[in-house]
């Protein structure tokens, strides 16, 4: 499993790719989207996307985030 950052100063964009290269979970930001983050999972054969543009709604993505650390930490 990989994750990379991608950043060209205008849109800032997370990438997660399995270990077999197929799956793809990719987290873009960019202001011509205005304030929204778009989540878009890729198979091999589909892509559907989910856009998150309230901060509510994004701030617990972060604490369920930060739960799921903690989770695989112990």
């Amino acid at each position: 499993m990989s994750a990379t950052k991608y950043d060209n100063g205008n849109t800032s964009t997370l990438q997660v790719i399995d270990n077999e290269g197929t799956n793809k979970l990719t987290i873009l930001q960019s202001p011509s989207f205005g304030k929204e983050l778009m989540f878009t999972t890729t198979d091999s054969d589909t892509a559907t996307s989910v856009v998150v543009n309230d901060i509510e709604t994004l701030r617990k993505i972060r604490d369920f985030l930060n739960e799921s650390i903690h989770w695989m930490e112990a």
